[in-house]
């Protein structure tokens, strides 16, 4: 008997068959990919008064108020869009005006689609929204109020910025 088990333990090594098995495999992972912003509609307060100190309100359904010409066809409030988004995505949007020559833009702003709506936020005030499940693009109205602080020229055109930032939690 023991012949037999020390034959069958000698046979069992010599054989090369293997009770075990290994591979590899790969994990993986797609990076969120950069939101693209676009200035859909460019904000315009119409014409105002040139004096210095003259402001000119915009609300937030695009109405103008203060010192503008209310019946100027220019007037339109500002959208931006925000896509290449992706569904029940975090992240903070901040807009902030900025002073230009002769003039100041205090921004003033509204953001849409969200999981829930975000209405009336203040210049350079960081709203964090999370994408609505449909990855529907994420639209900003961008109103707010234009204040000359250099007397204005009749006639001439003047801007100031304002920066849109929207950056992943």
């Amino acid at each position: 008997m023991k012949k037999r088990l020390i034959a069958l333990a000698l046979l069992s090594a010599a054989s090369g068959s293997s009770i075990a098995a290994t591979a590899t495999y790969t994990a993986s992972v797609n990076a969120i990919s950069d939101a693209s912003i676009t200035n859909t509609t460019p904000l315009h307060f119409g014409a105002m008064q040139p004096q210095v100190g003259a402001a000119c309100t915009m609300a937030d359904d695009g109405s103008v108020g203060g010192d503008c010409d209310a019946a100027d066809a220019n007037i339109a409030i500002g959208l931006v869009t925000v896509s290449s988004l992706s569904a029940n995505t975090p992240m903070n949007i901040t807009v902030t005006g900025s002073g230009g020559a002769n003039v100041d833009f205090d921004a003033e702003y509204d953001i849409n689609n969200a999981t829930s709506p975000h209405i009336n936020i203040a210049d350079s005030t960081t709203t964090s929204i999370t994408t609505n499940a449909t990855a529907d693009d994420i639209t900003i109205d961008v109103y707010g109020v234009m204040t000359v602080t250099t007397a204005l020229t009749p006639g001439s055109t003047y801007t100031a910025d304002y920066v849109v930032d929207v950056t992943f939690q």
